[in-house]
């Protein structure tokens, strides 16, 4: 009974927000507190970039909201790995034109302030580096070493005692 209870508030939250515009700054502070930047070096060699956005089953259609913003990715249903969580959906751009055309440009214009200002730095900074090569046996051992370092900190809780080497 509680369970179906909880359901109609959060369709009901999201059914009075159809007609909300989304803008620039929500965008920023949806992403400073449930966004990632992630680097992905894959043991096939490639180099992955990803954006994303997670949130729990009420807000999925937030996410599509997102989507539509801006124009690009795909919203799916995240496998849940630990039994008793409830089902999660992501907002997620992997494609590398759309990382660079739409998801760089939109947070260099529209800075984030907290910490994930730093994740996006280093996640811009990789980005420039392997543009053009979606394969790590393209970069010199050097570059290698040097986009393993920067996102050695990447989507770190900086300050937390768990949080191993933070960009500082």
């Amino acid at each position: 009974m509680k369970v179906s209870g909880i359901f109609r508030i959060m369709k009901l939250a999201v059914s009075e927000g159809k007609n909300v515009m989304i803008s620039n700054p929500y965008i920023v502070g949806l992403t400073e507190g449930e966004g990632c930047f992630l680097v992905c070096l894959r043991k096939d060699n490639r180099i992955e970039l990803r954006y994303f956005i997670s949130q729990a089953i009420g807000n999925k259609a937030l996410l599509h909201k997102v989507q539509q913003f801006f124009g690009v990715g795909s919203v799916y249903q995240k496998k849940s790995a630990k039994l008793g969580r409830l089902p999660a959906y992501v907002f997620e751009v992997a494609k590398r034109d759309d990382i660079y055309n739409v998801i760089i440009p939109f947070f260099s214009k529209n800075k984030l302030i907290g910490y994930k200002a730093k994740s996006f730095s280093a996640f811009r900074t990789i980005a420039k580096l392997v543009k053009g090569r979606q394969d790590i046996r393209k970069l010199t051992n050097k570059e290698l070493l040097y986009v393993r370092k920067i996102r050695e900190g990447m989507n770190k809780h900086y300050g937390s005692l768990s949080a191993g080497k933070p960009l500082a």
